[in-house]
């Protein structure tokens, strides 16, 4: 589910929105899925079968085909959204859950990846928030070091503009100083251009997904 745009603030832009790594949708419902299934196939297939044991095997099967869909369906309404002042984390079917950290508050970005998760290119991205919120740690995040360099490259653009805004009261009698040379574009920026393009209409799906790939390996 998309990121309402609605939701943003006056120049905010979304940077990078991403959905759970597969990881997420776990084990259980697609194991057991599998099993169940070979179960029915084998009962069908055994002429003598009772067809008690194939009802049976029926039941179950659909009842773990609902537990994925019922998997599939939290897995499809959980995003997590960088903008650029932003990062929010939103959740849920029919009751719906937000996580919503200013990037001026972040004091730390870091990952943490097993073995497995490097080989399946998923991890846990783990944020140090100014205040009582301590450390928000966000699981199942797709290549968490090129997110993590995404939040830092944004927050250092957010410190940038603030310390290149102009001063709107010059003293008395002083000229204004000259701006500053527009500062080389980040790969956030780049990103936010990418963004602008495919809601446009200018680059199509694939295309979007090919140059965004391409700025986040550069990380």
């Amino acid at each position: 589910m998309a990121f309402p745009r609605r939701l943003l603030s006056d120049g905010e832009q979304v940077v990078v929105e991403l959905l759970p790594h597969w990881s997420y949708l776990g084990w259980s419902p697609v194991i057991t899925a599998a099993v169940a299934a070979a179960v029915v196939s084998l009962a069908m297939a055994w002429t003598t079968a009772p067809s008690a044991v194939v009802e049976v095997g029926l039941g179950i099967v659909g009842v773990t085909g609902l537990w994925l869909a019922a998997r599939v369906a939290r897995w499809r309404t959980t995003s997590l959204v960088i903008t650029t002042t932003r990062l929010v984390r939103r959740s849920g079917v029919l009751a719906r859950r937000g996580l919503d950290i200013r990037l001026d508050r972040i004091n730390e970005v870091s990952y943490h990846q097993s073995l497995a998760g490097r080989m399946a290119r998923t991890g846990a991205l783990q944020i140090e928030v100014g205040g009582e919120a301590g450390v928000v740690v966000l699981d199942h995040v797709r290549r968490p070091a090129a997110v993590a360099g995404v939040v830092h490259e944004q927050i250092a653009a957010l410190g940038r503009s603030a310390r290149e805004r102009p001063d709107d009261t010059p003293p008395a009698g002083l000229p204004a100083m000259p701006a500053d040379p527009v500062p080389r574009r980040t790969v956030g920026e780049r990103l936010v251009e990418l963004e602008d393009l495919r809601r446009r209409g200018i680059l199509t799906e694939s295309e979007f997904a090919d140059k965004r790939a391409k700025l986040l390996d550069r990380l």
